[in-house]
Parts: structure tokens; C-alpha cells; sequence
């Protein structure tokens, strides 16, 4: 396969890192989370809480959502991820694609103070499932710190993965191992508003990924993300210094079912 195929891949991991409505005047404002202290002198801003706040577009935050909660999340109606609460700091996710691809996940948050929260999380699964007689077997570990809170936070991260395909995936290799440093952030700009921008740089690839845009609260349990996706790598066959860029839309939708 060429390196078109094996970005192809890239995406596909970065991707799974990622993703019952009511009216806002039933909506009661429930201390479940880490909410922003400024609600107490701007409320108009800060009093409908941000129901999708364990991740970026891409990259994760250090937060989990609580005991007996459901998150469900799609990128581009093409991947797709659903988020269960053991408890309020341990998760478990299924990640698939209309390709077919499952993969397993495992978060476990730890609370440092009020405004700094530590994750860590393995996976585990087949990019190519549904796929007769090929094997594209993943699985990686990595920690994610945040500061701040559900709002308004900063987060940066890093992990180690590795992929075993039954075929040649990169330069006739059947298996290989990347190690990614995460950024993201978010600042809400108002009431249902906010801005973000997070990424993944794989450093022994030389690829860059980010996505900056908006989040926009649909009612209280709905968010729908907008942006763009830049993606810068190397093309290590010529050059170290040959850049070659590619820019894609990147759209999500999530959805919070809070405890039955």
C-alpha cells in the first residue's frame, strides 16, 4: 500500500478518538461536572452546561462521563462511537465505521484538584472487521492531563500504538508503531457557542493533524461541530523537507443520555 493508504489509516485512528434531548426550561442544572465559576457573575453565559465535554474534534480530554450514562457520537456519518459510564471515572467505548472496523476502549479519569484532571486509556480491535481474510489489528495506551473545566480547558497528551496487518500496509511493512503527542482547546464564547481547535502530531511519521471550529449546543443534550481539518506530513521518499498538505471538512454530531 502507499502512504495515501497509510494516512488513510492515521485518520481513521484519529477519528475513533474521538464523539434524550428536553427543552431548556426543564433543564435543571445539575452539578454532575466541572462546571465554569464565572456562572456565578455572568449566568446569562454559563448556565446551560456543555453535555459533550470528553472530547475535542479529534483528541480526547482528561474527563469521563458519569455512572450509567450513554454518549454517542459521529464524525462525518462515517465513524461512529458509543460511550458507556461504569462509573463516574471509569468508560468503556465501542468505536466502528460503515467500513466495518470495531475497536475497544477503556478510560479511567483520576481528579488532581478542581481544575486538573489525569486520564488513561488502552484499546484494542480490527480496523477491517467486517473485512474476509485481512487483519489490521490496533491496540495503544496513552494519558491525557486537563486543566480546567467541562467549558472553558486546555488539554495535552500522548500515547503509543501499534497496528499488525494480515497485508502491507506502509512501505511493505505488516506492522508498525507510531508515538502521537494531543493538544485541544476550548473556550465557550457564548451561551451555546464555543470555539475549538485540537490536533495530533505523530512524531516519528512527521504528520501533523488538527481541526479548529465551532460547537453549537442544540437544545441541552445535543451538539453539532464544525471546522476544517488540516493535514501536514512529510514525504519521506524524496525529501524530510517535502511538505505536502491536504485540507478536509470535518463535522460531528454528539448526543448525551444522562442516567435512566
Amino acid at each position: 500500500m502507499n502512504v495515501k493508504v497509510f494516512l488513510a489509516f492515521i485518520l481513521s485512528f484519529i477519528l475513533f478518538q474521538f464523539c434524550i434531548a428536553q427543552d431548556d426550561d426543564e433543564y435543571v442544572f445539575k452539578n454532575k461536572g466541572k462546571t465554569n465559576k464565572k456562572s456565578i457573575s455572568n449566568k446569562s453565559i454559563y448556565d446551560i452546561p456543555n453535555p459533550d465535554y470528553t472530547s475535542y474534534f479529534l483528541s480526547p480530554t482528561a474527563f469521563t462521563i458519569t455512572k450509567r450514562d450513554f454518549r454517542l457520537a459521529s464524525n462525518d456519518i462515517i465513524f461512529f462511537k458509543a460511550t458507556y459510564g461504569l462509573t463516574d471515572k471509569t468508560n468503556i467505548s465501542l468505536n466502528t465505521t460503515l467500513f466495518g472496523s470495531v475497536i475497544g476502549s477503556l478510560k479511567h479519569s483520576i481528579d488532581i484538584d478542581e481544575n486538573q484532571t489525569l486520564s488513561f486509556s488502552g484499546s484494542f480491535g480490527d480496523f477491517t472487521a467486517s473485512i474476509k481474510d485481512t487483519n489490521i489489528l490496533f491496540t495503544g495506551a496513552d494519558a491525557c492531563f486537563t486543566f480546567g473545566d467541562h467549558q472553558n480547558n486546555i488539554s495535552v497528551g500522548t500515547g503509543f500504538y501499534y497496528i499488525k496487518s494480515s497485508i502491507d500496509i506502509f512501505y511493505d511493512r505488516k506492522e508498525f508503531y507510531a508515538h502521537v503527542i494531543s493538544f485541544g482547546l476550548q473556550n465557550q464564547i457564548a451561551k451555546k457557542t464555543y470555539i475549538m481547535v485540537d490536533g495530533y502530531y505523530f512524531t516519528n511519521y512527521s504528520i501533523l493533524t488538527a481541526a479548529a471550529g465551532f460547537k453549537f449546543v442544540i437544545r441541552t443534550r445535543y451538539t453539532l461541530n464544525a471546522g476544517i481539518m488540516p493535514v501536514l506530513w512529510n514525504d519521506i521518499r524524496s525529501s524530510r523537507y517535502n511538505v505536502k498538505p491536504t485540507m478536509i471538512p470535518v463535522i460531528s454530531f454528539r448526543m448525551l443520555i444522562e442516567r435512566f
